[in-house]
Formats: C-alpha cells, sequence, structure tokens
C-alpha cells in the first residue's frame, strides 16, 4: 500500500473527507472484486429465504470471514495510523459492507439516495464514528459516485434540501483510492447512468466504547490474525462478556481491556 498525502489528516478535519490515491493495487483489487461479488451472491440467499425479496439488491453487509480478500483486506489496516491519529487512540471495525452499483437496479435504496449522516445524534467535535470507502473502480460524474458536501460535517442541523444540491461535490477518484469521512458529514448516493457497474467496499470505524453492528470476534473466530493490533480493530479487546465465567477473569484474558476508552 502507498502512503497518503502529507495533508490527508488536515483535510479531513477541515473539509470532513480526505483521499488517498493508490491504495490498493491492481491485482488486490481483481480479488476483492470477486469476493464481494460472492458476498452480494450470498446476501441476496439470505434475504430471499427471510423474505426480504430485491429489497437489497447488489448489497451485502458485514462481509467478513476468516478467510478471503476482503478478510485479507481488514488485515492490511489501511490507514491504520491515520484512523488512530483521527480518534486520538484505539478504534474497531464497526460495520464492513460492500455495493455493486448497476444502472436500473434495486440498488438504489430510497434512503441513501437522499443526503444524510451516518450518525443518529450530532457528536460535533466528539469523533466517534469514521466512514471508509474503498473504490473497487473508477469512481466517476456518469457512473455514481458518492456526493459530499464539504465542511458539512459541522452543521448540527440538516441543511436546506437546495443547498445540499448546489454546494455537494461527487467523489471521483481511480479504482484503489481509499476515502475517509467524517459520519456526521452530509452525504449521498448518486445514480448510475453508465453502463457498468461501479463497485465499492464501505466500513464504519468508531471508539471501541460503541457497540459493533456484528459481534466480529465471534463472526471470525480466534484464528483469524495473531497480530495485536488487527485483533483490537476487529473488537477482541472490546467484546461483552455473555457469562459470569467470562465477566470474572484477571487482567491478561479480561473482555473489555482498561485501554479501551
Amino acid at each position: 500500500m502507498t502512503t497518503p498525502p502529507s495533508d490527508f489528516s488536515l483535510d479531513l478535519v477541515r473539509q470532513g473527507y480526505a483521499l488517498a490515491e493508490g491504495i490498493l493495487d491492481d491485482t488486490f483489487l481483481a480479488l476483492l472484486r470477486r469476493d464481494l461479488e460472492s458476498w452480494i451472491d450470498r446476501a441476496d440467499a439470505v434475504r430471499k429465504v427471510n423474505g426480504l425479496g430485491e429489497s437489497m439488491q447488489g448489497s451485502a453487509h458485514h462481509t467478513l470471514r476468516s478467510q478471503g480478500a476482503l478478510a485479507d483486506l481488514i488485515r492490511r489496516l489501511p490507514l491504520d495510523q491515520e484512523l488512530r491519529a483521527h480518534f486520538g487512540g484505539p478504534y474497531i471495525l464497526n460495520s464492513f459492507g460492500g455495493l455493486m452499483h448497476v444502472k436500473g437496479t434495486a440498488t438504489e435504496y430510497a434512503h441513501v439516495h437522499r443526503f444524510h449522516r451516518d450518525v443518529r445524534t450530532y457528536s460535533s467535535e466528539l469523533r466517534l464514528m469514521v466512514n471508509m470507502l474503498v473504490m473497487l473502480d473508477d469512481f466517476t460524474v456518469e457512473n455514481g459516485a458518492t456526493r459530499v458536501l464539504p465542511g458539512s460535517h459541522r452543521l448540527p442541523e440538516r441543511p436546506p434540501e437546495d443547498y445540499l444540491q448546489s454546494r455537494s461535490i461527487h467523489l471521483t477518484g481511480r479504482a484503489g483510492t481509499v476515502v475517509l469521512f467524517d459520519s456526521n458529514l452530509w452525504h449521498s448516493a448518486s445514480p448510475n447512468r453508465s453502463g457498468e457497474p461501479r463497485r465499492a467496499l464501505t466500513m464504519n470505524y468508531t471508539r471501541p466504547l460503541m457497540k459493533q453492528q456484528m459481534d466480529f470476534p465471534r463472526l471470525v473466530g480466534e484464528a483469524f490474525s495473531d497480530d495485536p493490533r488487527v485483533r483490537e480493530v476487529i473488537g477482541f479487546r472490546s467484546r461483552v462478556p455473555a457469562s459470569h465465567d467470562e465477566w470474572y477473569q484477571p487482567t491478561e484474558t479480561r473482555f473489555y481491556y482498561a485501554d479501551q476508552g
């Protein structure tokens, strides 16, 4: 992986988002695209069984298992130093999903095509959550690049619709670009008018004190990684005990560690 530009962290604070180009190489991107499409097929099958039909077509949620390219991406800890600097310490993976955005499909959920923020409660200067967007294909205006309103992570209330529409910009970039943006930032999907799919991965990272959307430690298992940093990011140092035996543990084997905030 290449390193992000020197003003990356400043951009994240000042405008609410920052782009790092060339983070992932073409060979790894091909593996990620293939793994994502496999996950989407799997998610479609589960949704069909559970009566959800095609309401989330083209998407997959919590795309993590012990093996595969998506697991390898998490093990690489993309932009780890930048995330630790932004949170001022430890952070964990809160959610991990992917999307294949295709023209004219049910991929376009109504809510993501309206400007929204990914935290339900405005957190102001308290940095609780950051979104990571991984471009698996080139992002262009034509194929539905994400729109953001620069600086809107500082606005406690939703701006007027005409202001959002006129002042927002598209996050365009080459495949392999990774974007971080403050989860208070107002953003929106945009329609794919091209004839090609536009694939992306979306992760949310939070402070360890926030509840994960999925129990990733239990999902991937103890053997996922021996790297202490990877294990911390997955959430192995900020788990919720499920029994009194798990609660009453010595310091070195406890479920929630004191250094996790």
